[in-house]
C-alpha cells in the first residue's frame, strides 16, 4: 500500500508540473475568459455559448493533452518500471493502478476545475435558457467521454512500446469514430454526435434515454479498457 501511494503522489506531482499541463490549462480559462465576456457583452444564448466553448475549445484542446498525458502513463517510463518490479519494491498490480488513477484523477481535477466556474459564470451573464439538469447531465456526459479517452490511452500505453504511436492510435480511433458512428446512426455512441446535441441538452430538450445511454456507453467503455490495462500489464514481458 505505501507503494502504491508513493507512485500515486509521485506520477501526480509529475502531472501538475508537466509541460502539457502548463500549456492545458491557459489554453481552457483564457477562451473560457473571453467567451463570458462576450456572451454578457452580447448577450448570447447560456446554452449555445457553453455548447461553442466544448465544440471549439474544450474537446480538441483536452483531447490532445489527455491522449499524451495517458498514453505516456505506462510506455514513457519503460525503464523506471523494470528497475521497480524487478527490485520487488512495488507490484504490478499496484504501479499500473496508481499510474491508472493519478491519470484518470488529473484528467478529471482539471475538466471539473475549468468547467464548473465557466459554467456558472455563463449561466449568470449570459442570456440564461438552459435547465439544471440538463446542464449537469450535459457535464456528466462530457466527463464520461474524458474519461473514456483518457482510459483508452493508458490501454494503448500498456499495449504499445512508444508513445507517439499511441498518442496517435487514440486520437485517430476517438476523431474517425465520431463520423462514422454518427452516420450510422449510433448518435449515443458517437463523441461528435453527443458534442452537437450539447445545446438540446444543456435547455433539457434531449431525450433522457439518449443520455442514459451515452453515460452507460461510455462508461463500460472505459472499465473495459482500463481491465484490459491491468489485465495485459500483469502478464507484460519487462
Amino acid at each position: 500500500m505505501q507503494a502504491f501511494l508513493a507512485i500515486l503522489r509521485y506520477d501526480f506531482g509529475q502531472l501538475i508540473r508537466s509541460w502539457i499541463s502548463r500549456i492545458w490549462v491557459p489554453l481552457l480559462v483564457l477562451p473560457a475568459f473571453a467567451l463570458v465576456i462576450i456572451a454578457h457583452e452580447e448577450s448570447e444564448l447560456a446554452s449555445e455559448t457553453l455548447a461553442f466553448y466544448v465544440w471549439a475549445v474544450m474537446a480538441p484542446i483536452s483531447a490532445i493533452a489527455v491522449a499524451i498525458l495517458a498514453s505516456s502513463a505506462i510506455s514513457g517510463e519503460a525503464t523506471i518500471i523494470s528497475d521497480s518490479i524487478l527490485s520487488r519494491s512495488v507490484t504490478r498490480t499496484e504501479y499500473v493502478a496508481a499510474k491508472i488513477i493519478s491519470r484518470l484523477g488529473f484528467t478529471l481535477a482539471v475538466y471539473l476545475i475549468v468547467v464548473i466556474p465557466f459554467t456558472y459564470f455563463v449561466i449568470r451573464y449570459a442570456a440564461s435558457d438552459t435547465s439544471v439538469v440538463g446542464v449537469i447531465i450535459g457535464l456528466m456526459m462530457l466527463a464520461a467521454m474524458l474519461m473514456f479517452l483518457a482510459a483508452l490511452g493508458i490501454a494503448m500505453s500498456v499495449t504499445m512500446s512508444s508513445v507517439l504511436p499511441a498518442v496517435l492510435v487514440v486520437l485517430l480511433s476517438v476523431t474517425l469514430s465520431g463520423p462514422v458512428l454518427q452516420f450510422l446512426g449510433l448518435t449515443w455512441m458517437s463523441t461528435t454526435a453527443v458534442i452537437d446535441q450539447l445545446p438540446e441538452t444543456f435547455r433539457g430538450d434531449a431525450q433522457a434515454w439518449d443520455q442514459l445511454r451515452v453515460l452507460l456507453v461510455f462508461s463500460a467503455l472505459s472499465i473495459v479498457a482500463l481491465g484490459s490495462s491491468v489485465l495485459i500489464f500483469r502478464n507484460k514481458d519487462l
